[in-house]
């Protein structure tokens, strides 16, 4: 195996360590490299001062990074260090709670993914379900699969990035202020060009929800955000670009379910 897989997991989630090692064996993976997640919700106030930029943050959400947010950020930034620290184009990143479709590994080795992974412009490449991608341009990949570009997503449990990426991104998120999954924010600052497959290949369990996720969702439902400007102008500007641009010029599709997904949230 010529890539890196890496999982991201917290040294004390011993159950979620072994469901994730166990289920990439089901799927004939020999080699993996764990990454230490890091705990955000552990960090002293000096720390996260120097690991976090609070300021940049508030300007982009209208709010800080939650402590979950955070320390999946600085443990996706820990994943790059591992990639870049080695040999290999590209890696594999994975979530403790990822749930892989069989030919998901194999499809790193398909020729469409792999030319389009080794290219030296930053690539990342979404194995996850996209919220909106351009039919125009879309490749196959075998004959279930296509490569498209993404217009919209995040979610960040199972993606694939090169070398090129893992540096913009680190470079860019360090000191954390972005959302791990903030992908858009990576193209637009980085050049990071974004890919997904469809349908999706990796979906996580209804019965491990992340830190991250209920950190989100507590603060979200707390209702006290205060979006920023600069956020809702983003949004007004992408959904002007969608009506007048993207949907006539190149047509925005929604992902496809995989046949016979097993019970994981998508």
């Amino acid at each position: 195996m010529d890539y890196d897989i890496l999982v991201i997991n917290l040294a004390e989630a011993r159950e979620r360590r072994q469901r994730i090692c166990d289920h990439l064996a089901q799927l004939g993976v020999t080699s993996m490299q764990m990454v230490d997640a890091v705990r955000g919700d552990r960090l002293a106030a000096d720390e996260r001062a120097l690991r976090a930029d609070d300021a940049r943050t508030l300007d982009r959400y209208g709010r800080v990074l939650t402590p979950g947010e955070l320390g999946c950020a600085l443990s996706h930034v820990r994943a790059y260090d591992m990639l870049l620290a080695g040999p290999q184009a590209f890696a594999l990143i994975l979530e403790d709670d990822a749930v892989l479709l069989p030919e998901a590994i194999a499809l790193l080795e398909r020729a469409p993914i792999r030319q389009w992974l080794l290219r030296p412009e930053p690539r990342l490449l979404l194995m996850t379900p996209i919220r909106s991608y351009l039919l125009r341009g879309a490749r196959p990949v075998d004959e279930r699969y296509r490569l498209v570009g993404v217009r919209r997503a995040w979610e960040g449990y199972g993606y694939v990035l090169n070398r090129a990426a893992a540096a913009v991104m680190r470079r860019i998120n360090s000191p954390a202020w972005l959302s791990a999954d903030d992908w858009v924010a990576y193209r637009k600052l980085g050049g990071v060009e974004l890919g997904g497959l469809d349908p999706f290949c990796i979906g996580y369990l209804d019965s491990a929800p992340s830190q991250l996720e209920l950190d989100r969702r507590r603060v979200e439902n707390a209702g006290n955000r205060s979006r920023s400007l600069r956020t809702r102008l983003e949004k007004w500007c992408r959904q002007g670009m969608d009506a007048l641009y993207y949907k006539p010029v190149w047509g925005l599709g929604q992902q496809r379910m995989p046949p016979g997904w097993p019970g994981a949230r998508d």
